[in-house]
């Protein structure tokens, strides 16, 4: 899994994209670009890596990405059908001046947050998912307006999350392919007892010199981000099974029910018992 700068393609009679994608052109490695991207998840399920967040994704999430910040959605099911619909822009997509003038302002704010990424919820992402639907089929002027529109909805809402750590983007091409080959291996062990010297020999790097690459480049502690992992695998379990917390601990990577009732509450700020019991009312 390597960092790529992504290069999107632009028509000569559009200033942004708006397209959807399926399988197999749904999946782009981790990778960044200069343009903002707003992107709903329209089939399929997996993890949502923005910068040093990592979370659950499933059909309906709205996400809006800043430039340069990297990102990628990963399907739990490579051979399951995924599908989102995207829209791409840059900051000067309508003139280098045009975020100059007193009505873009509140629009320049919420660029500003972008660069951090943002889970987008309740109305408003009700209202962009409709005419995000209905952008891509447009031509235009319509096209346009309707873009503005959405910023403007975006700008105005405070139903959002904001999803990574300020100051995380794009690194150079060694970096970025070091810490995709440490994302990989997570992502694929996290079940098993992961050890630090072996990730830190998959990163070709000292035990010492590891942990502090890990903390500069995602702004977090490695064994913090294996237990995001796990926990976020034991909310799946938890709702979507009858398994016992006992069980989901053992099954999501933690070989002490103490210890993964203590991470589960530091993350997920209750109980594993207390989220189970939420899943039922």
């Amino acid at each position: 899994m390597r960092l790529h700068i992504q290069k999107l393609p632009l028509s000569e009679n559009s200033s942004f994209t708006a397209d959807r994608f399926i399988t197999p052109y749904f999946e782009t490695p981790w990778h960044y670009h200069p343009e903002y991207e707003l992107v709903l998840i329209i089939k399929g399920k997996g993890k949502r890596f923005v910068g040093n967040h990592v979370s659950d994704y499933e059909e309906g999430n709205l996400t809006f990405i800043g430039p340069d910040l990297p990102h990628l959605f990963r399907k739990d099911d490579s051979y399951s059908q995924g599908g989102s619909l995207v829209i791409h822009f840059k900051e000067e997509f309508l003139g280098s001046e045009f975020t100059m003038i007193p009505e873009m302002q509140r629009i320049v704010l919420l660029f500003k947050k972008s660069a951090m990424g943002l889970h987008i919820t309740g109305n408003t992402q009700q209202v962009i998912s409709e005419q995000m639907n209905t952008i891509v089929e447009q031509q235009g002027m319509d096209r346009l307006i309707t873009l503005l529109r959405l910023l403007s909805i975006l700008a105005d809402s405070n139903e959002y999350e904001l999803l990574s750590s300020a100051g995380v983007s794009g690194q150079n091409d060694k970096d970025s392919d070091r810490l995709n080959k440490v994302f990989d291996y997570v992502i694929t062990h996290f079940k098993e007892d992961i050890q630090l010297d072996k990730v830190a020999d998959i990163a070709n790097m000292s035990y010492s010199g590891f942990c502090r690459y890990f903390k500069n480049r995602t702004k977090k502690n490695f064994s913090h981000f294996v237990n995001e992992i796990r926990i976020g695998h034991s909310c799946k379990l938890l709702m979507e099974s009858d398994s016992s917390v006992s069980d989901v601990c053992y099954e999501s990577g933690f070989n002490n029910l103490t210890n993964f009732n203590e991470q589960f509450k530091k993350i997920v700020k209750v109980t594993p018992y207390q989220f189970k019991q939420q899943q039922k009312v």
